[in-house]
């Protein structure tokens, strides 16, 4: 953290926010001490807690914040009282609140999550200071409730009249970056020559970068930009951008194939294959052309539409990719026009729209009850040796528990945040003593005391503008104001400064064990969670029980391909891993096609599909328990046989529709080898080694 402190360099933008969040702060501590409030610092706390240099963001977190805050005094008001003579129920009972609310927290990946962690150590930021006096809960509820809601609105206020800076503008900066690297993809996958590696490394950069546009859309309806009110369209449109990468990817795949297969791609597809280049690199958007290019793929295919051979097969294949690829494009280039000129096509958004919901989002459900366990285990051992000691500043410590539990609970492992975090308070706590030793003392009127805090606030408000610094920023400035505890007359008792500090870091320490011991994960056993959870995905799909559609299936999968990348830097031993997870997408959609598949087809053909997809279930719920298990030979085989009845006996609507999947699904099985799919004396196929399942599309 050292290195990161001492080489940042902050921007002009940094400065105006973290002397926006001073003067907000600032504002609100003096109205909570006219007002006499009984705790203003949490006003001024509460101000850098919900800072953010978006207005959107910080105004969406104020709601919520305020919301949770009104929640967890609710039950604070009811749990405290009835409760308050059996001290170890009663803090097995706000430990299991703090870890059941935090439990549906992990579960919704959105902003709205802040709502349920809120509400959780909410009770016990309220409930234990007031269990030695259980009278005064409910007057402790109103002022916190107050006093949090005046840090709420004095940070919104200032951040939206001061020099706003507003979401819209930096969601459409992004959204044009990754349009362009969407199109360099494109030129990208339609070269079989380019190298496999960096086509992975671009595919899962843009999988990641997307899935940051999802969580900031949601803050849209919080601001006035020219994208207010559009958060169903923006999130339409990264449901339509994801699911251009798995076409990108088949469409490398088939090019790379027939070369492989010294097949000659005819002139016709190569310059079908450049004008499509041209078009998806164009700046402006032309429907007619796509309706051209549509037609001339159209018109190719109908010349191949009767190809017997393997390479015949991967060219209608292809074929059928250049139409998604197109019409996926379209899509894009379309909403992205329409919500910039604020009205997206009603068609259009609807198609895309549905893949956007929470059903499209992976939900960790074990790390859920994990950090849940850890937040109880860690609130509950704080209160046992706070009841067996009779310490004084046991509540604060029970408080810092449930506070360390929840606020890095979406990291993978909270561990070294929250021990970065008690190396902050510590150096905090030497900062209050002096300002309390040789600042606080000297000080007469408000004008000073804000001339005194305001190099320290504002030089550590300038960290919070970096996500790899922010922590330390944010530690720093709330430490020293909740610490110290401000109010309208100066007392010094170091003796309970130093002691509050201790028991802060008492807390933060028992929230670090529990989590260690619990909740953590190692990265690698995440990622595999990650891969498991395809995989019973695409097992569900072959055995017909999967309940979402098409386009909620590939949102799922892309969602955790993006979630697998950044955790590759803390496990490089399994980069290999988000290779072969790319092409479950592709692997996902080929079974999907062929059980709809089973719906049209005659009984003969329909009953071996399904024994087929049974037999690929099996493989992947093989697979949970042996990852590295390879497909069995038969399923190659029944591929190719099915392939060849396709070819030898099927009508021309029916074989399309079954070889499109097929030729797909017989490009994951095996990288080797290409079927016969002529009868003949020798047998059914030439000879194909069967490959780990996902290695290619």
């Amino acid at each position: 953290m050292l290195q990161n402190i001492l080489s940042f360099r902050p921007k002009p933008v940094d400065w105006i926010f973290s002397i926006k969040t001073f003067a907000a702060a600032v504002l609100a501590l003096y109205i909570a001490m006219a007002f006499d409030l009984d705790r203003p610092v949490w006003s001024m706390a509460t101000v850098y807690i919900v800072a953010h240099p978006l207005s959107g963001v910080l105004a969406s977190k104020a709601v919520y914040r305020v919301l949770g805050t009104l929640l967890g005094a609710v039950v604070a008001v009811i749990l405290i009282p009835n409760l308050v003579n059996a001290p170890m129920v009663l803090s097995a009972v706000l430990a299991l609140w703090v870890g059941v609310c935090l439990f549906f927290a992990r579960l919704d990946r959105t902003p709205r999550s802040y709502v349920l962690m809120l509400a959780g150590y909410t009770v016990a930021l309220i409930g234990f200071p007031s269990v030695t006096d259980p009278i005064s809960v409910f007057p402790t509820a109103i002022a916190r409730f107050q006093e949090i809601t005046l840090g709420i609105l004095c940070a919104t206020l200032v951040g939206h009249i001061i020099l706003p800076r507003h979401l819209g503008p930096v969601i459409a900066a992004q959204i044009d970056g990754w349009m362009g690297d969407v199109a360099k993809l494109v030129i990208e996958s339609f070269d079989a020559d380019m190298d496999p590696d960096q086509l992975d490394r671009d595919r899962a950069r843009i999988a990641s970068d997307l899935g940051e546009l999802r969580g900031m859309a949601l803050h849209l309806g919080y601001e006035k930009s020219r994208f207010a009110g559009q958060t169903r369209e923006l999130q339409a449109l990264q449901s339509a951008m994801a699911s251009l990468l798995p076409v990108c990817f088949a469409v490398h795949d088939r090019l790379t194939a027939l070369k492989a297969a010294d097949v000659k791609v005819p002139e016709e597809l190569r310059r079908l294959c450049d004008d499509i280049i041209k078009h998806i690199n164009q700046e402006s958007h032309d429907p007619a052309l796509v309706a051209d290019l549509h037609h001339r793929v159209t018109a190719f295919r109908d010349q191949i539409r009767q190809a017997d051979d393997w390479g015949g097969l991967l060219m209608i294949n292809l074929c059928d990719r250049l139409h998604r690829l197109l019409d996926f494009h379209h899509d894009c280039r379309v909403l992205w026009d329409g919500i910039r000129a604020g009205k997206a096509p009603s068609d259009v958004l609807g198609r895309w729209y549905g893949a956007a919901g929470a059903e499209g989002m992976d939900r960790d459900a074990n790390g859920a009850v994990r950090s849940g366990i850890a937040a109880m285990v860690a609130v509950i051992a704080v209160c046992a040796f706070w009841i067996a000691t009779g310490w004084n500043a046991g509540g604060t410590a029970a408080m810092m528990a449930a506070v360390g539990s929840s606020i890095m609970s979406f990291l993978d492992n909270p561990v070294p945040a929250l021990k970065g975090f008690m190396r902050y308070t510590t150096i905090a706590v030497g900062g209050v003593v002096f300002y309390n030793l040789m600042i606080l003392p000297g000080i007469d009127g408000f004008p000073l005391l804000v001339l005194s805090f305001a190099p320290y606030c504002i030089v550590l408000g300038v960290f919070m503008t970096s996500q790899v610094t922010y922590g330390f920023g944010l530690a720093m400035v709330v430490n020293l104001v909740m610490i110290l505890n401000l109010d309208t007359t100066f007392s010094s008792d170091i003796e309970s400064i130093l002691g509050g500090g201790v028991a802060s870091l008492i807390g933060f320490a028992a929230a670090a064990v529990a989590t260690a011991l619990i909740r953590v994960v190692p990265a690698d056993q995440s990622i595999m969670r990650l891969v498991r959870a395809n995989w019973r995905d695409i097992a569900a799909v072959a055995r017909g029980s999967f309940a979402h559609g098409r386009l909620i299936l590939v949102r799922r999968l892309l969602d955790r391909q993006g979630l697998i990348l950044p955790r590759l830097a803390m496990a490089p031993q399994r980069r290999d891993t988000l290779v072969r997870v790319m092409p479950e997408v592709s692997i996902a959609s080929a079974l999907y096609d062929l059980r709809m598949t089973t719906l049209f087809t005659n009984k003969r053909v329909s009953d071996r599909i399904k024994v087929l997809l049974r037999s690929i279930a099996r493989h992947f719920e093989a697979r949970l328990t042996d990852p590295d298990r390879l497909p069995d030979p038969w399923i190659v085989e029944e591929v190719d046989n099915l392939l060849r009845m396709a070819v030898s006996d099927l009508a021309a609507a029916e074989r399309e529709r079954l070889v499109l999947p097929l030729v797909a699904l017989r490009r994951t099985l095996s990288k080797t080898g290409v079927p016969r799919l002529r009868k003949h004396s020798g047998g059914g196929m030439l000879p194909a080694q069967p490959t780990i399942m996902g290695e290619t599309a």
